[in-house]
């Protein structure tokens, strides 16, 4: 098992940054710690409610990090990337030099050695320094095209996504500031950075597992607003995240050595659905990462995200050999929402490959965008929603597609369907028992009787 090498990976983390939350009274728990946190508050879910009056990061001792060639470096990359993700990226020779002076730090870490340690020997048997060097830059700055669900973007890289950031815009945006969304952004210094200069604002906490920071300084789960601006200082689109977050005081070092390890893992099979799930410090975490999509559908060589899900103090159970145990999910039924999960054919005479059904059905008054929506079963295998707006009062039939044993498959019993919006958030829920071949099942009622 590898779980003692990201252990050992985040315990020699000598460019770690203190960090300090606030007791149950308010105060810091440590005045002197180098980052004093501020979550605050759960955020309320909207990119217009701002229910933090302050700032994430109350101080961060930035002299520190302007003293630090490693952090100097990273942040010199951060410039590099354009926000929009259909924009084309390039590296220019300037760039390309300043990716390799980041890399001679990084490579030259205690936490990064550990890494390539265990690599060499249990993953990549006999791989040389350069070898592995050449792997770290096309990995992380190589551009590439993902396949993701059979839809090409291009001029991805992994650091761009995972430490900068990328921004999704809307079509038909008519504001003067169009409306978007951010895609990856995980890097708690880019943040801090992003926040001195008011070009993001913290929105509150946004925890499912575990707890708010209080709990664990170094990792927080946020809702947030980037504003994008162009060199002028105008502003050119407001991009929100429902859900992300980031470590907070790790090291760039150390993160490219968490991510490296977990993306090598994943190449020869040993994460569990993407994840891997790992003691660091007193906290429990999934650690996922997401491979390039090849258009053949395989794994590819490039990262594509990387990033922490807080789990709380570890007592999250697995069996003895440290492997999660997975097991059908428990979940609150829910299905009163503007969407609503309406009928389902989850038993269909003869064969099930692509005749299973599941009907949507908009009950609210506004039109919703159905982009990056999914379906998911009791395994929380995802049946990926078709990019379509559902107008007020109409309904969508999607088909099960059982497109890989890795996608949403109904039951013939006890099955459990759950709708998702494109940050994870749960939408609607509903279960049910025997299912009869060729029966309909109801979940939802219509107005006038329609269904």
């Amino acid at each position: 098992m590898s779980d003692h090498i990201y252990q050992a990976i985040w315990n020699e983390d000598a460019d770690r940054f203190s960090v300090s939350t606030r007791n149950v009274d308010g105060d810091w728990t440590d005045m002197t710690a180098d980052i004093l946190l501020d979550e605050q508050v759960k955020a309320k879910g909207s990119r217009q409610i701002d229910l933090a009056a302050n700032p994430l990061f109350a101080r961060v001792d930035f002299d520190k990090m302007a003293a630090s060639d490693l952090y100097q470096s990273f942040i010199r990359l951060l410039d590099n990337y354009a926000v929009h993700f259909r924009d084309p990226e390039t590296i220019s020779p300037a760039e390309r030099d300043e990716i390799e002076g980041f890399l001679d730090l990084v490579i030259a870490s205690r936490p990064m050695q550990i890494a390539f340690e265990h690599i060499s020997a249990e993953l990549v048997r006999d791989m040389t320094a350069e070898t592995f060097r050449q792997d770290l830059f096309r990995m992380w700055f190589e551009v590439y095209t993902n396949f993701f669900r059979g839809k090409s973007t291009h001029f991805c890289t992994g650091f761009e996504h995972v430490f900068v950031g990328e921004g999704k815009y809307k079509k038909g945006a008519n504001s003067a500031s169009e409306k978007g969304e951010i895609s990856g952004y995980h890097s708690w210094v880019k943040f801090a950075l992003d926040e001195l200069n008011n070009r993001v604002d913290y929105l509150g906490y946004k925890y499912d597992l575990g707890g708010p920071g209080p709990e664990n300084p170094h990792v927080v789960t946020l809702q947030m607003v980037w504003n994008h601006q162009d060199m002028t200082g105008n502003l050119v689109a407001e991009l929100f995240k429902s859900k992300g977050g980031f470590f907070v005081g790790s090291s760039p070092a150390c993160e490219f050595a968490l991510g490296t390890l977990a993306y090598y893992e994943g190449l020869h099979g040993l994460l569990t659905n993407q994840k891997k799930r790992v003691q660091l410090g007193e906290g429990k975490f999934d650690l996922v990462m997401y491979h390039e999509t090849t258009a053949d559908g395989s794994l590819g060589q490039h990262i594509r995200s990387f990033y922490p899900v807080f789990l709380g103090d570890g007592s999250t159970r697995t069996d003895d050999s440290g492997n999660v145990v997975v097991r059908p999910r428990t979940v609150e039924m829910q299905n009163d929402g503007p969407l609503r999960i309406l009928s389902a054919l989850p038993n269909p005479p003869g064969d099930d490959q692509g005749t299973e059904w599941v009907e949507i059905w908009n009950a609210g008054a506004a039109d919703i965008d159905l982009t990056g929506y999914e379906l998911r079963d009791k395994m929380c295998r995802p049946q990926p929603l078709e990019a379509v707006v559902l107008i007020a009062g109409a309904v969508l039939k999607v088909s099960v597609t059982r497109a890989t044993v890795h996608h949403m498959q109904m039951s013939n019993r006890k099955g459990l369907i759950t709708l998702h919006d494109s940050s994870g958030e749960m939408l609607a829920s509903v279960n049910y028992g025997q299912a009869a071949e060729g029966a309909v099942l109801t979940f939802a009622e219509r107005a006038g009787g329609q269904g």
